[in-house]
């Protein structure tokens, strides 16, 4: 694991994907530490499974993801001609199981934009970046990468070309591509957002703020930053906290529910690489819509 395979992953994935790997990998090379690879027993490896769903302390979607990984650094020990087989293999995978996002109706983000002081520099800033993410849908390392640059207020487009890359605020990255190539793409802004965006621009350049959207110090913000007043603003609104991919899937609803978006559309402006990947993800939303349209009438959902 030191001298092979955790240099080897290192190397081979995005910097941020390292990150939130790198305690994992050790994880399970102190879990097996004293261990050859070739005394590992299917045993062994059902063990390390219990441990995790019952002992570990993790949720069910991270123990299959460790799981996952373990398999994957067997793998990588059959192709170094290590050991001859991946034993982990005849064991089952730990199952995801069923995640839900929560996220915010149109009254729930009512409710969180009226208790922000817009007259306060930071709290505009706020106000902004939740507004941005409710009324675009798009990623939270695309927001934190937005320049002025990337948003025409006339033409009242914005492009989605980068993501953030962020270890701290003197070490960050726009990366000049996004989570998928459809992911770089060109969303279109309503009124409303295009004179907010107008107003902060000028209360940033007054303070001498010109090159990020969602910054009060011309640095970029720190993922967590996000997190933090998400959660801040929907305990003082008195709704539930949501994550922030929760306000990329508050805006897919926002499309269903007042525009009667179709799937086509929502997955464009999301920049998804195809319809299904939307529905993989967001059908409960379009099965909802469609089931308040027929029972609305003379005729019911038969799935109802």
């Amino acid at each position: 694991m030191n001298n092979s395979y955790i240099p080897y992953y290192e190397a081979s994935v995005e910097r941020s994907t390292w990150r939130s790997r790198e305690s994992g990998l050790k994880t399970m090379r102190d879990r097996f530490k004293g261990v050859k690879l070739r005394d590992i027993t299917v045993q062994d490896c059902e063990s390390f499974k219990v441990w995790l769903l019952s002992s570990s302390g993790y949720s069910q979607a991270y123990c299959s993801l460790m799981y996952g990984m373990f398999r994957k650094t067997l793998d990588y020990a059959v192709m170094l001609q290590y050991v001859d087989e991946n034993i982990s293999k005849r064991t089952k995978v730990i199952a995801k199981g069923r995640s839900v996002v929560s996220f915010w109706t149109k009254e729930e983000f009512e409710k969180v934009l009226s208790v922000i002081f817009i007259k306060d520099f930071y709290e505009n800033m706020c106000f902004v970046m939740i507004w941005l993410y409710y009324m675009t849908g798009i990623r939270v390392s695309e927001e934190l990468a937005l320049n002025w640059n990337d948003i025409d207020l006339e033409k009242k487009k914005l492009r989605v070309h980068h993501t953030l890359d962020m270890v701290n605020q003197n070490n960050f990255e726009r990366k000049p591509y996004t989570k998928t190539e459809e992911g770089r793409r060109m969303v279109s802004l309503d009124d409303d957002t295009i004179k907010i965006l107008r107003q902060w621009k000028q209360v940033q350049k007054e303070l001498g703020v010109e090159n990020f959207v969602i910054s009060y110090t011309d640095l970029p913000l720190y993922r967590s930053t996000v997190q933090r007043i998400i959660e801040r603003y929907a305990k003082i609104a008195k709704v539930h906290k949501i994550q922030g991919k929760g306000l990329r899937h508050s805006h897919v609803s926002y499309l269903i529910n007042e525009f009667n978006a179709d799937v086509l559309n929502v997955s464009k402006r999301l920049g998804h690489s195809s319809p299904e990947i939307t529905l993989k993800h967001y059908a409960h939303f379009f099965f909802y819509l469609d089931c308040t349209f027929y029972n609305s009438g003379h005729i019911n959902c038969l799935v109802c």
